[in-house]
């Protein structure tokens, strides 16, 4: 299980030029980043929640101690796509994850079956990963989750070239697709945008972040927020209350191609 600091801060897109020059002279792209021509990728995630919206309203409520359950993949698919099953754990600014691979052919067989041990890439360790991936069925399948919205966006990664645990993102086009199939996850066409003309710098880092890094912030009048991109696309939705009357069976009817688990 992972775990570091990780702050946010909401970045109007004229700016974003003018910080990455800023920045480059401290850090290199992340090797996701390195491989793309445009220097980056995109990220998917189903986030899962209950039908009364618990996970959406422990963020709304500021409760210290909370999660998000999410399947997360990258760019588009290519029929091998490894995607992964998280739990990412908030103690204030403390981030913390459990993550397993699965290939995303798999996913339905997974929900029908819960056969961890066949279905999940056993990396970086494989007891790790089956027991992660067992601890995300739990949460599913004790708490009655579904999909609840499908998040993708746009990222820029980098490092630090000073301090290996340092990273920094820019995440942009931020875009999302209410009550998704698990069929959705790479899906496009049906995305509607949810934060015209600002993207979201995030810091992620295990101790202190440098002078450099904080001399950069103030220049660009930068400061920390508490920014959601599972509660702002929920929120970009015309009625937030018509999305908290929508019944467990219309979660379970868009499961898999109207199949649920």
């Amino acid at each position: 299980m992972m775990e570091r600091l990780e702050y946010k801060f909401l970045l109007n897109n004229k700016k974003i030029d003018s910080l990455r020059q800023a920045l480059m002279p401290f850090l290199f792209y992340d090797v996701y980043a390195e491989r793309s021509a445009d220097k980056q990728y995109t990220v998917r995630s189903i986030y899962f929640d209950t039908s009364r919206l618990r996970y959406y309203h422990e963020k709304i409520d500021g409760i210290k101690i909370r999660k998000k359950i999410r399947i997360r993949g990258y760019d588009t698919l290519n029929g091998q796509d490894l995607v992964f099953l998280e739990i990412k754990r908030k103690y204030e600014n403390y981030i913390s994850k459990n993550r397993a691979g699965i290939r995303y052919i798999h996913l339905p067989e997974l929900f029908q079956t819960g056969k961890t041990g066949e279905l999940i890439v056993p990396k970086p360790d494989p007891e790790t990963a089956k027991e992660d991936a067992r601890r995300f069925l739990h949460h599913v399948f004790k708490n009655n989750l579904r999909p609840t919205v499908l998040v993708a966006y746009d990222r820029e990664a980098y490092f630090s070239k000073f301090n290996s645990g340092l990273r920094i993102t820019i995440d942009k086009n931020l875009r999302y697709l209410a009550f998704p199939a698990l069929s959705d996850l790479f899906e496009d066409e049906k995305l509607q945008f949810a934060q015209k003309g600002f993207s979201t710098l995030e810091i992620k880092f295990h101790h202190g972040y440098p002078d450099w890094l904080r001399e950069i912030l103030k220049q660009f009048h930068l400061s920390r927020q508490a920014l959601s991109k599972y509660t702002i696309c929920l929120d970009a939705q015309r009625s937030l209350h018509a999305i908290k009357r929508r019944s467990t069976i219309a979660f379970t009817d868009q499961f898999w191609h109207s199949e649920s688990y």
